[in-house]
């Protein structure tokens, strides 16, 4: 995973990409205990049964055996008997039966560093409700320690780009409510293929994914052509037929519509045991950028917060790599060596205090 920015520099002189992740959640992250309402054709007779995300995954290409009822997917919407809570219900439920997926300690560390990350899931939750599910993980799963490497991460964020707004020196109250973790939130995405704002329920939730992953891919490309650099994308789903249908997808690409992203990773989490994964790697332009000139004038420094950037993103990825002879990363270096001896300072008295 992503590693602190000023690590980073550090520590990998020679690597020159940004990294982002694009994750599905049931049975990847976690092993939600949501039900599907089906109909097994048991004997002649349908017989109403409730499977799991996993069965259903197993099951739903079997049309002469099963079938979905009319309210099949309830329990993944908003507008179920559950209303906005039913993905935070689920998500508290899974946790505190410790049903972890494969991706968990991925997704766990992503959020420590501070990541921007994409949710990619074939549930009909409008990003609102997903949301409150990620900052209830925040407030109630997040270590201390964690905690305070994802703080520590946006204060020097904040100060390396001048955020117009105020924050703690120290993460105080509820994580989830500050503003700083929330404008950090903001740049991430959260999409149901199957919520009402996209259609409702896709038939073809392979292609409904394939889509939404082509959008993120999108907004990356054009992330790193601003910052001079490129960009690695990974995915990860346990369902084969997905996984199946994005690494026929990235196998399709054209170099020209992803100039500035260098390699594609799937991760295939059906078997904790046995992850797959399949790599595909372009060659990226020399050149970046959206215009001539100073890269620092033209790319990231006009924006003032999360919410301006044209691309919606701001993360600790966001300040990996730069070319030979970049002055754009050689004054991040510059900036890093500043900013790193600011926070030790600012947080010094933090470690003494636990």
């Amino acid at each position: 995973m992503i590693k602190r920015f000023n690590q980073y520099i550090s520590e990998n002189k020679d690597s020159d990409y940004l990294l982002y992740y694009a994750f599905d959640w049931d049975d990847n992250i976690l092993n939600m205990t949501t039900v599907i309402h089906m109909d097994h054709f048991i004997e002649g007779e349908w017989i109403p049964t409730d499977v799991s995300t996993a069965e259903f995954a197993e099951v739903r290409g079997d049309k002469e055996n099963w079938r979905t009822q009319e309210d099949a997917f309830s329990e993944f919407r908003d507008n179920g008997p559950r209303g906005m809570n039913a993905f935070l219900e689920d998500v508290k439920k899974a946790i505190s039966m410790k049903r972890f997926g494969p991706a968990w300690n991925d997704f766990i560390e992503c959020l420590s560093n501070g990541s921007v990350f994409a949710i990619i899931t074939a549930r009909g939750h409008e990003s609102e409700g997903m949301r409150l599910g990620i900052d209830w993980i925040i407030d109630n799963v997040l270590t201390e320690d964690q905690l305070y490497s994802m703080y520590n991460n946006l204060l020097k964020f904040s100060y390396l780009f001048k955020q117009d707004i105020t924050q703690e020196r120290i993460l105080k109250g509820q994580p989830s409510k500050n503003e700083l973790v929330k404008m950090y939130l903001d740049t991430c995405d959260f999409v149901g293929v199957s919520s009402p704002s996209r259609g409702g329920s896709p038939s073809n939730p392979e292609k409904a994914k394939e889509e939404v992953l082509l959008e993120f891919k999108d907004k990356i490309n054009k992330f790193a052509g601003l910052l001079g650099m490129e960009a690695k994308i990974g995915f990860s789903d346990d369902d084969l037929k997905n996984v199946k249908h994005i690494e026929d997808l990235i196998d399709s690409l054209r170099n020209e519509r992803f100039p500035n992203i260098k390699e594609i990773v799937v991760k295939g989490t059906k078997d904790p045991l046995n992850i797959t994964k399949k790599i595909r790697t372009f060659e990226t332009q020399s050149n970046f950028g959206g215009g001539a000139g100073d890269p620092m004038s033209s790319s990231i420094m006009p924006f003032t917060n999360f919410n301006t950037l044209a691309t919606g993103e701001l993360s600790s990825n966001t300040l990996q790599g730069g070319s030979e002879n970049n002055p754009f990363r050689d004054r991040l270096k510059a900036q890093t060596r500043f900013l790193t001896k600011t926070t030790k300072e600012i947080f010094k008295n933090r470690k003494k205090k636990d």
